[in-house]
């Protein structure tokens, strides 16, 4: 899901990927990685640039003193596995994930920040965008990044899904804002979007049943009503 990050569409030779689990590829191969390496790779990943080795030692094995987590970091640099080029540049102050490893995360943001989000498609597949970050993971420093990156990819899908809808493609829009709805139940843009899609498809029983799905978790979850801009969209059918 990495390979538009290279000139050419040269599929990388590294990839580690962070969406829906953490998974290490070498030249397209799935690579065992133990877990302290794991969360070594992830946590520079995360944090694109330099980083000191006393930061990432203190944040991985926050319980043990100094001396015991830069042994334990040690430790886990010297476990890596040792593919065609380094996963981790080092010296003796500062770490960082090596320039040739490619970041599913890193790939989406590029993208969407250079406004060519069609791109993503092909490349990093619907339910992969849905998913979480690291998905079980407790460690403070992935649950302060999971929701805004849950939020990246979340409007990722629903400028695919307009961008589909533009182009005459209902199916992939349908598929792209469903899986938006899926990521986040209660995201009110995702389900209003499914809606205006099956109005379009003159499918009106559809877009009531959408939003009555929606009206009920609102309900249930928070206590609140939708919004008057998705009712609107409703009003004329529920009133027939």
């Amino acid at each position: 899901m990495c390979e538009r990050v290279l000139p050419g569409n040269t599929p990388p030779v590294i990839c580690v990927r962070l969406l829906g689990g953490f998974e290490l590829l070498v030249q397209d191969e799935p690579v065992p990685v133990i877990p302290s390496a794991q969360r070594l790779l992830a946590f520079l990943a995360l944090h694109e640039g330099v980083v000191t080795r006393s930061t990432v030692a203190a944040t991985l094995w926050p319980d043990a003193s100094a001396a015991r987590a830069a042994a334990c970091l040690r430790s886990a640099l010297w476990r890596l596995v040792k593919p065609l080029h380094a996963l981790v540049e080092a010296n003796r102050d500062h770490l960082r994930l090596g320039t040739a490893v490619r970041v599913d995360v890193h790939l989406v943001r590029s993208l969407m920040a250079a406004g060519d989000v069609v791109a993503l498609h092909p490349v990093v597949p619907v339910t992969v965008l849905a998913a979480d970050l690291l998905p079980g993971w407790t460690d403070p420093w992935v649950v302060a990044e999971r929701d805004w990156v849950r939020q990246l990819c979340l409007r990722a899908l629903e400028l695919l899904s307009e961008r589909f809808r533009e182009g005459g493609d209902h199916f992939r829009a349908q598929e792209t804002a469903a899986a938006a709805v899926r990521g986040d139940p209660l995201r009110e843009s995702a389900h209003r979007r499914l809606i205006e899609l099956h109005l379009a498809d003159g499918n009106p029983a559809a877009a009531v049943r959408q939003y009555a799905t929606y009206r009920s978790l609102l309900r249930d979850e928070l206590g609140v009503s939708p919004s008057p801009e998705i009712q609107r969209l409703v009003d004329p059918l529920l009133r027939a």
